[in-house]
């Protein structure tokens, strides 16, 4: 990438951006979890509660949910990752930029 602190600011936005909607997704798919086993304890036709949780847990619905959880998850982690190496890639091309300076001034 060149150094266009224009074209980098606004790389930097756009994967701040991706980082924060992709957190959101898994956020919502991790706090929807109870709500989900809930939901299918409830049209569950199991007599007891443990019964109907244990029906509710082994159900594909609910694996279903778990599994796009972790995915959500995967992908925020993946977008945070991206992001933060944006920030340290900025970090290293300042810090490259006073040291040539610094290398200026000695000779």
């Amino acid at each position: 990438m060149s150094f266009d602190p224009d074209k980098i600011s606004a790389r930097l936005v756009e994967l701040g951006d991706d980082y924060a909607d992709k957190e959101a997704a898994a956020t919502l798919m991790e706090e929807t979890k109870k709500t989900v086993l809930s939901r299918l304890k409830l049209q569950s036709d199991e007599g007891s509660d443990a019964a109907r949780e244990t029906e509710a847990l082994a159900s594909d619905e609910y694996r279903k949910h778990i599994e796009n959880m972790i995915l959500a998850r995967r992908d925020a982690n993946k977008a945070r990752v991206r992001f933060d190496s944006m920030k340290a890639w900025i970090e290293l091309r300042r810090t490259q930029a006073a040291n040539q300076r610094a290398e200026m001034r000695l000779t």
